[in-house]
């Protein structure tokens, strides 16, 4: 199906209703009316193809047909920690992100950070979110976490837990990720991380592990990070 809208809403009286800026797209970019079918997600999980009844340039209502798209299971459980680079990059990680189908980001402060997105950042972080979901197809929307320190991100005795550094195993020698597995990976600033960091990291059930021979950039290292994971990963059936 060509078009996808986000609806969060449960439907009323049989019909679901988008929000002005949804129905504005659907009325007016896409160019449809009164009988066209698309599909509709709540970013919890669930979807349908949608048929609309009603099509103001404002409001616009759909009615289900036929029974609920699945979508399909992933892997296993990813997510990112990851300072923040400078610019629009971090846009750029949160958007493939969605892609790449990692489960959540946590914008981290590290000792050599040098960006705290906050308030309308994070906003806007969370309707890329929503427009990636709509083109990868993804039904569960990706949770962008508040900015914690990396000092409670590393804490938390969850998961199989990856560090990435220049110092760590390769590929070959990472530890096994299981099907439906939690995995979180901890990306570091552009400086790289402190080695008192790294070596708190270590001692709380942290493994150090290598991307690539070159040095990457925090966007690249985070994405090459939740790729080399999910291929790890065994799939579940």
């Amino acid at each position: 199906m060509s078009q996808r809208f986000y609806c969060p809403t449960p439907p009323v009286d049989g019909l679901f209703r988008l929000d002005p800026d949804e129905s504005r797209h659907l009325t007016r970019v896409c160019r449809k009316g009164v009988d066209d079918v698309v599909e509709l997600f709540d970013g919890k999980g669930f979807a349908t193809a949608a048929r609309v009844v009603v099509a103001s340039k404002d409001a616009v209502q759909l009615q289900a047909e036929g029974p609920p798209i699945a979508e399909p299971p992933s892997a296993c459980s990813v997510e990112i920690g990851a300072a923040v680079p400078k610019g629009d990059r971090f846009d750029w990680l949160v958007e493939k992100a969605v892609e790449l189908g990692v489960d959540r980001v946590v914008p981290l402060a590290t000792e050599r950070s040098v960006v705290d997105p906050r308030g309308s950042k994070l906003d806007r972080l969370r309707r890329t979110i929503v427009e990636a979901s709509k083109q990868s197809g993804r039904s569960r929307l990706m949770h962008l976490a508040d900015p914690e320190p990396l000092a409670s991100f590393l804490a938390r005795a969850e998961g199989l837990r990856l560090v990435a550094h220049p110092s760590g195993v390769s590929f070959e020698f990472w530890p096994v990720v299981a099907a439906g597995s939690l995995v979180r990976l901890v990306i570091g600033p552009e400086g790289g991380l402190t080695d008192e960091e790294v070596e708190t990291a270590r001692s709380l059930g942290w493994t150090p592990v290598r991307l690539a021979g070159p040095i990457l950039r925090v966007e690249t290292a985070a994405l090459a990070g939740a790729a080399s994971v999910l291929a790890r990963a065994q799939p579940v059936h």
